[in-house]
């Protein structure tokens, strides 16, 4: 009896063990995916019937123009800044005790300050880039108070006009940290309000698509302006695929027609702006033009320089894609590795604007200054 009962503690032991451990595996592969940028579609479709085309303008009169100015882009004043009616300064960035003063985007300031006209307005954008430290600041309310204190007495100091909230989270959208980022929002805007300046968000333009934290609804209630970040839809870390693609559903899943629908629902026209990033990927690939690496980021002032003036590689295509309207290249390099890069230019730009304005859109911003 008592062997029989040994034995049988023994497995049961083993089994308990053998459970732990592979809950322990599972937990830790679980937790990996979430700090990673998520990418999962949403498995449901948009609503409301995509738009053609064709349709024609709804607004008349000029664009609102804005550029991005990154500080390690700044450069002496070039002829074409008037054309901007914004400038926005990217930017100040925080620690946890608020607006981290040793970082290289607050040391520049004061040389964005020399580069921007006179008579132009100036935003300044507050980068919060960093997942983690932003987990930090988000439930606490100590360090959220010294942040947007900071940043208000930084821009009435420097004379900006508003302030871009530049809040960049990636996490699964559980209800706590979904109330944390529609307070700490929520908080920036009246403060800005009180200090006579405008607020504006960047969000992702795929925020509808795939899993987000962003409640865009109740966001929109609490900005001057929701600065659609229409760029960055095909990953560094996926395979090739279109900066943003303006058609395209049935091959992308999703597109400009789908990224309007959305926020059109919530947000009205005259709340925004879409940004267009002027730059794309190389991805180096396979012979079935899957990615084989990370693609490295490309603006399109080198891919003008690189490929399109004079592409010195013996297999060079450099085509524009239909539906996407996107620029594509298809090249061989020096070791024989096949490569396939996407990118923006001011072509794209200008067939996604034609469409914009179709469904009232008529402001626009480009990421960023030096990248074309």
């Amino acid at each position: 009896m008592s062997i029989g009962y040994n034995e049988g503690m023994k497995k049961l032991l083993a089994l308990i063990i053998l459970l732990v451990l592979t809950g322990s595996v599972i937990f830790l592969v679980a937790k990996e995916k979430v700090k990673q940028d998520i990418e999962r579609p949403i498995p449901y479709p948009t609503i409301t019937v995509a738009p053609s085309i064709t349709v024609q303008p709804k607004l008349v009169g000029p664009e609102k123009q804005s550029i991005f100015v990154p500080y390690w882009s700044l450069k002496e004043k070039t002829n074409d800044q008037t054309v901007y009616d914004k400038y926005i300064y990217f930017g100040i960035a925080p620690n946890s005790f608020g607006i981290d003063e040793t970082d290289s985007g607050t040391v520049s300031l004061k040389k964005f300050l020399t580069f921007v006209p006179n008579n132009k307005k100036k935003l300044l954008a507050v980068r919060m880039i960093d997942s983690d430290q932003n987990f930090a600041i988000l439930k606490d309310a100590k360090k959220q108070a010294a942040v947007i204190a900071q940043t208000m007495s930084i821009a009435k100091e420097n004379h900006f006009d508003g302030i871009v909230l530049d809040l960049e989270v990636s996490a699964i959208p559980f209800e706590s940290l979904v109330k944390q980022i529609n307070e700490y929002t929520a908080l920036f805007y009246q403060e800005a309000r009180k200090n006579n300046l405008s607020f504006s968000l960047t969000v992702y333009g795929d925020v509808f698509y795939r899993v987000r934290p962003f409640d865009m609804k109740e966001l929109a209630k609490n900005a001057d302006m929701i600065m659609v970040m229409a760029y960055d839809f095909s990953k560094a870390k996926g395979d090739p695929g279109p900066n943003f693609p303006l058609r395209g559903n049935d091959n992308y899943g999703y597109d400009y027609d789908k990224m309007t629908q959305d926020f059109l629902r919530v947000v009205p026209a005259s709340k925004l702006t879409v940004v267009f990033g002027l730059f794309g990927y190389d991805w180096i690939v396979d012979a079935k033009g899957r990615a084989l690496q990370t693609g490295k980021a490309i603006t399109a002032q080198e891919i003008q320089s690189k490929f399109i003036e004079n592409c010195k590689y013996k297999v060079c295509s450099v085509s524009r894609d239909s539906d996407s309207s996107e620029g594509e290249i298809y090249y061989t390099d020096g070791g024989g590795a096949k490569h396939i890069v996407w990118f923006e230019d001011m072509d794209s730009v200008v067939a996604k604007k034609a469409y914009l304005k179709t469904r009232g859109i008529n402001s626009f911003s480009y990421w960023a200054y030096s990248y074309f």
